[in-house]
């Protein structure tokens, strides 16, 4: 089942997708805040600033939910399936689900004979050569670990072992996501500078951080704002339903915010996002529901009115089916938890 981390608010971007990459060189803010529920904040979240040389690689199994890798200086590729991307310094790379990726050193370099690989498992335990343990051996002080103490890439790794229902609807179909937006560096740079630190409640202070970078990062998704590709006004009937999920759109009043006709709305709409628009709507109400239940004591009833369902017994059909789950076991998974 799914696990809870973070809410995030939404973005209009201006993107460019590359089949499950999704690059994001600008963007201007559509803010749905009152949309969420107030998620649960980082506990224990892994941060690591890495110190890379020479023709290296690392192959991540760690199976955490998402990572937000900043390239501070040198560069570096990400490749997960038959997807490659290269990133820069200023550059983060978001990386969603818990599937394997590899991160090496960049392509455009010359081969060395033989390549440095490294392994991480879960636990961010970590395989050298010969598959020789080399978490310890690697490591250069406070949360800093790689092949060299000052290599040429230099990169902060951000981990969260879970994700809240939104956060995956937000990057679900993109295995990896481009961020180049300035704004976001003043984040990775104190997140940098308070990695280095040490004190009783320096893991709480880096846990606030990380909720903060992954907000400022999910904020830029185009999940529910501007979609890759897309007409403008299916952008204006994404934002609108994540402003206002209660409200009982129709297909008709969600293509009016288009200035398109059904037919012409429901297609294009159709291909942005891979499903209808009363799909999309339903998978949003419920996960905003699924967060709700587990960041919150409220009744279910209420829930339901603040998602757009007539009546708890209507929520709580629509979480059976889709989730295969009642609405207290969802709420039982955060007291187990």
């Amino acid at each position: 089942m799914r696990g809870i981390h973070s809410s995030a608010r939404i973005a209009d971007a201006e993107c460019l997708k590359l089949d499950k990459t999704c690059v994001i060189v600008q963007s201007e803010g559509v803010t749905a805040q009152h949309a969420f529920p107030a998620g649960p904040r980082a506990r224990d979240g892994f941060i690591l600033r890495m110190s890379m040389a020479g023709d290296w690689e690392v192959e991540v199994q760690d199976r955490c939910a998402l990572t937000i890798l900043a390239v501070r200086s040198g560069s570096c590729a990400v490749q997960r399936g038959e997807t490659t991307i290269q990133a820069e310094p200023g550059n983060l790379v978001v990386i969603h689900g818990t599937a394997p990726y590899r991160v090496f050193a960049d392509s455009a370099r010359p081969r060395a004979a033989a390549v440095e690989t490294y392994l991480i498992g879960p636990g961010q335990q970590c395989l050298g050569p010969a598959a020789r343990p080399v978490t310890e051996t690697l490591r250069h002080g406070v949360r800093s670990w790689g092949n060299a103490r000052d290599g040429a890439d230099q990169l902060l790794v951000c981990t969260f072992t879970t994700t809240s229902a939104i956060t995956d609807l937000i990057c679900e179909g993109r295995a990896l996501c481009l961020i180049e937006d300035a704004a976001l560096w003043n984040w990775v740079e104190l997140l940098h500078l308070e990695a280095e630190r040490q004190g009783p409640v320096q893991s709480l202070v880096l846990d606030r951080l990380l909720d903060i970078l992954a907000l400022q990062v999910l904020q830029q998704m185009p999940g529910a704002g501007m979609v890759p590709g897309a007409k403008p006004g299916i952008s204006a009937a994404v934002g609108a339903m994540w402003s206002d999920p209660a409200e009982p759109w129709s297909v008709a009043l969600l293509a009016g915010i288009a200035a398109m006709s059904r037919s012409a709305f429901s297609a294009a709409f159709h291909e942005a996002m891979g499903m209808p628009p009363v799909g999309y709507l339903t998978r949003l109400r419920l996960a905003l529901a699924w967060d709700a239940l587990q960041n919150t004591n409220s009744p279910l009833g209420q829930i339901a009115r603040e998602v757009g369902y007539s009546s708890s017994f209507a929520l709580s059909a629509a979480i059976r089916r889709v989730y295969s789950a009642s609405p207290s076991e969802i709420r039982m998974l955060r007291r187990n938890g």
